[in-house]
């Protein structure tokens, strides 16, 4: 029964606290991060959340904004999913051939960054997925990469975020802060705790992490909105369409990345043989569980 207003301003505090000491700890311990998509993302995000806030979310119904944010990221964890069925799928630890003809790369992070910024202006949360997806999708990022670099990127928009409902809007919700009171203490221990914890998962359970919460968050928005008698016919068709959407646009990512991947990113006689001594060599890390060595 929080309002998405409320819930949406204690997202930019709790984060820009939680997010901020995990960003620290990541720095600290020399964790890989992807500087391009942090630095490019990080300018469109800036730009994206003030857009959204001062807009874009003003506009929107809570139910359209809890289920239309839901869904499409639903569509996102089932299209990394299908993606992860290739345990050794080729991947990267940076993006390839930066900044590309004309720029393009640059512009698809800033782009990605200036959309994020808009979801997290919608629900307190985006950027980090948008450039995950991004990254891993497209440019075909190690999830071991992509993770910590979407943590520092949420970490710079939450505050951005705060910044400007706080000082150049009136101000945060007032119930946000009782929450925050109550949450911080545990938040600026687990965050780092979870970015030291991640650097020693294997990039498949950082990912199944991503498929359970996305799952998780879609079924438990059509409860509470249901639950609340605001689950129109027309709200529920429409989520169903963001996930059709969704998974077509994020299928349309994937093959794009893959054609990337074995048409510009890697030599072209070369790519079918790496491609598959790299799948040979990551199953086998993975059948033996060795998450520190596996990429």
């Amino acid at each position: 029964n929080i309002k998405p207003a409320v819930a949406r301003d204690f997202s930019f505090m709790i984060q820009s606290c939680g997010m901020t000491a995990a960003m620290f700890t990541i720095f600290y311990m020399g964790v890989m991060i992807e500087k391009r998509s942090f630095t490019y993302c990080s300018i469109g995000g800036a730009i994206g959340i003030i857009l959204g806030l001062e807009e874009i979310a003003p506009r929107m119904t809570p139910a359209e904004k809890k289920i239309g944010f839901v869904s499409i990221w639903f569509a996102f964890a089932f299209s990394l999913f299908w993606l992860n069925r290739n345990f050794g799928r080729h991947v990267h630890l940076e993006i390839q051939n930066f900044p590309g003809a004309y720029y393009w790369r640059a512009w698809v992070l800033f782009l990605a960054g200036f959309l994020g910024g808009i979801f997290s202006s919608i629900a307190g949360s985006g950027i980090d997925i948008c450039s995950f997806a991004t990254l891993t999708l497209l440019f075909r990022i190690s999830e071991k990469v992509a993770t910590p670099t979407s943590v520092c990127l949420m970490a710079v928009n939450t505050v951005i975020g705060f910044t400007w409902r706080q000082f150049y809007m009136g101000g945060v919700e007032a119930e946000s802060w009782e929450f925050l009171a109550v949450c911080v203490p545990v938040v600026v221990f687990g965050a780092p705790f979870g970015s030291v914890l991640g650097s020693f998962c294997h990039r498949l359970v950082l990912a199944a992490f991503v498929y359970a919460t996305d799952t998780v968050q879609f079924v438990a928005a059509y409860i509470i909105v249901d639950h609340n008698g605001k689950l129109s016919d027309s709200i529920m068709w429409s989520g169903f369409g963001y996930v059709l959407a969704g998974a077509v646009f994020f299928s349309l990512y994937s093959h794009a990345g893959l054609y990337l991947l074995e048409n510009v990113d890697l030599d072209r006689g070369e790519a079918k043989e790496e491609l598959s001594n790299k799948e040979a060599h990551d199953n086998q890390l993975y059948k033996d569980g060795d998450s520190n060595q596996a990429v």
